[in-house]
């Protein structure tokens, strides 16, 4: 089932998405299938119970393509099999104009406000979590073509600009004036266009010579290994410095000068996400032993040392104290 049409008439035909027409049982797996399929693979999850809809116009700006999306609330993941599934390489730029919602990358988490703009890199997981009804577009940009334009795009991956600083409110400005009903009818070409976006892109992201080092970068994929598979009981070093294609003792060093070892890290991940789940009161009845395991410890026993010494208290009197006061210890 498709519910794309073309909008005629223009140098570039519009094309148009929407779970309108889909039923309501169907429409998440729609939109999901069908963003997969014309801008990138994604896991999209909604409350059904709320009801879904969205609406994507996309349009071309020469190697450029310009998506215009409107959609319920949502939260969006880009994942390792997604990746593994793209042979796609491309940067997005978000330009929000309603709503807001929450980027997280590599343990960090950035909110995005109405105005804003924000880089993503297709090559890297993420999640987008959008409480409120959304708005945006999305620039696909192909990302041979932007690194002969911008020197190490990456450096701008998860940085808000925003619209009142400096060069950053040009380019908000620029992309804000785009509009799905004159994409195809600007005063100068499609290409054109997309270079001028390009060129205040790069003058927004600084100035150059101040791209973040190869070493940041591979901080950041670290960090964000941790965070996907901390669950795995057994987790070595080999196993995630294979993942990022680089030797262990490189891993170690790169640990080293960040003044911590992965051991310390992985732990520290670990501990953290125990602390979420003893939080929660869904899972009140479940076992310390299974919480342990779900955070990758092989032992009960030492799961409780390693959070009694990070936290000061055991975990079962952590949750007792947190389910009865509402007040989890820090």
């Amino acid at each position: 089932m498709t519910m794309e049409a073309e909008v005629v008439g223009a140098p570039s035909p519009l094309r148009c998405w929407s779970t309108e027409d889909v039923p309501p049982r169907d429409a998440l797996a729609y939109w999901r299938d069908s963003i997969g399929q014309v801008m990138l693979e994604l896991d999209i999850e909604a409350d059904g119970r709320r009801g879904f809809s969205a609406h994507l116009d996309q349009g071309s700006l020469g190697p450029v393509t310009a998506n215009f999306l409107k959609a319920t609330p949502q939260c969006v993941s880009r994942t390792r099999s997604g990746i593994s599934r793209s042979s796609d390489e491309a940067f997005l730029l978000v330009h929000l104009r309603q709503g807001e919602f929450q980027f997280v990358r590599a343990g960090q988490t950035t909110q995005v406000r109405p105005g804003d703009c924000l880089l993503m890199d297709s090559r890297e997981r993420y999640g987008v979590v959008c409480p409120l009804p959304t708005e945006c577009l999305i620039l696909h940009l192909p990302a041979s073509w932007l690194r002969a334009r911008l020197a190490c795009p990456e450096t701008l991956v998860g940085r808000v600009l925003h619209p009142a600083a400096g060069w950053a409110g040009a380019l908000t400005a620029a992309v804000a004036a785009l509009d799905p009903a004159d994409i195809g009818h600007l005063a100068l070409s499609p290409s054109a266009v997309a270079e001028q976006i390009v060129a205040l892109l790069a003058l927004a992201s600084g100035p150059v010579g101040m791209p973040r080092s190869h070493q940041e970068q591979l901080h950041g994929r670290l960090r964000q290994a941790l965070q996907d598979r901390y669950h795995e009981i057994g987790l070595t070093p080999a196993a995630i410095a294979g993942e990022l294609g680089i030797s262990v003792r490189y891993l170690h060093h790169l640990f080293a000068k960040q003044a911590t070892t992965f051991g310390r890290e992985l732990l520290r991940v670990r501990v953290e996400r125990a602390r979420t789940l003893l939080d929660e009161h869904r899972g009140a009845d479940q076992p310390i032993g299974e919480v342990a395991a779900r955070c990758g410890f092989a032992e009960a026993s030492h799961f409780a040392r390693c959070f009694r010494s990070r936290f000061g208290v055991a975990p079962s009197d952590y949750r007792r104290r947190s389910l009865t006061h509402g007040e989890p210890s820090d």
